[in-house]
């Protein structure tokens, strides 16, 4: 068995101000839209999918952006005290990259016209930025790692937890990395599994439906980008279900850092889902439920589900545990017990 590492807190530092750094680029973009728009709503229903027209005619965020600011903020305080904190850089890191790769070669693209040339540039700057940052937050938390560091020199019994520091102090992020309870294994299996096939039968579904060339439009973006940091539908969707499908896998087979990667995976599914709910409940769909097609029934039936998965699978992610027992230390004082509470409480 290979020895447990832990993130070094310098690198949980530097990972933490590079996921700010994400939190303000989105924020900041945010805030450009709320002083474009004709009403504060609008920039909600604009996020939902029902378009208003912006006071220049363009929009930059869309749901994508409140879902990332929202994951940003809670992993940029939770990463400088975890004991995933690699897993939470890493896992981070991949996301954002994923979806603000299209981006590239969408605002460079020729048919991005009729939009100032000042603006383009600054987004086509920060999406770089951000795909960037992406990469050096999983840089980091592959080079910041360190193996755990087990105290010595104590009598029988318990051994101390790598957390305590001298004096008694305890932090948390010096522990291995807890992996999934055994129930939430399960859980995050079974449901994220079966988002990810629900997923990929609806890409597949679209893809045979409307033909390759359509099909590739709505997986690059071209030509269907409406707000300049739009990502592809069908790209957000394969990148969810490759996510997905690797987090379910080894939260069944107990892998720590399947606890993040389902939790980082869950958060957009659950932001998918209420954004389409948003839409559906202004459209009345669930009122003209009948009158829908079966295909439409479907669509909408699976937005709840991806708000279901969403939702349970952070609660079931949300504790950890360790999977076996941490190896006691070398003793050299064979003193009275130690007192502190076993591994795991």
């Amino acid at each position: 068995m290979g020895q447990d590492r832990t993130l070094a807190r310098g690198a949980r530092v530097f990972g933490a101000a590079l996921i700010g750094a994400l939190a303000l680029i989105s924020l900041g973009w945010i805030i450009r839209d709320f002083t474009k728009a004709n009403e504060v709503t609008d920039v909600w229903w604009n996020w939902t999918g029902r378009l208003a027209r912006a006071e220049d005619g363009i929009w930059v965020t869309s749901y994508v952006e409140p879902t990332l600011l929202l994951l940003y903020a809670v992993a940029a305080v939770t990463v400088i005290r975890s004991s995933s904190a690699a897993g939470i850089l890493a896992c981070t890191g991949v996301l954002t990259a994923l979806l603000r790769t299209p981006g590239l070669w969408n605002l460079n693209a020729n048919w991005m016209q009729g939009i100032d040339d000042g603006l383009m540039s600054k987004v086509l700057v920060t999406t770089v930025a951000v795909v960037v940052i992406g990469v050096a937050l999983v840089v980091t938390a592959v080079a910041g790692r360190r193996p755990v560091q087990q105290p010595g020199g104590y009598g029988y019994g318990y051994a101390p937890s790598p957390g305590l520091r001298p004096g008694g102090s305890y932090d948390p992020a010096e522990e291995p990395a807890a992996g999934p309870t055994r129930g939430g294994a399960v859980t995050a299996f079974l449901l994220l599994g079966a988002m990810a096939a629900v997923l990929a039968a609806w890409e597949i579904h679209d893809w045979q439906k409307t033909g390759w060339d359509s099909y590739q439009r709505a997986l690059t973006g071209e030509r269907l980008i409406v707000r300049l940091l739009d990502v592809p539908t069908s790209w957000t969707t394969w990148s969810l279900v490759l996510l997905a499908l690797v987090a379910a896998v080894a939260a069944l087979a107990g892998a720590p850092f399947s606890r993040p990667l389902g939790l980082v995976t869950a958060g957009p599914l659950l932001g998918i889902g209420l954004f389409f709910l948003a839409f559906a409940l202004k459209s009345k769909l669930f009122e003209n439920f009948g009158e829908l097609s079966t295909q439409g029934q479907l669509r909408l039936l699976t937005g709840l589900l991806e708000i279901v998965v969403g939702a349970v699978v952070l609660a079931a992610l949300a504790r950890g545990e360790h999977h076996s027992p941490r190896p006691l230390p070398e003793f050299r004082d064979r003193g009275a017990p130690y007192s502190a509470s076993p591994p795991g409480w």
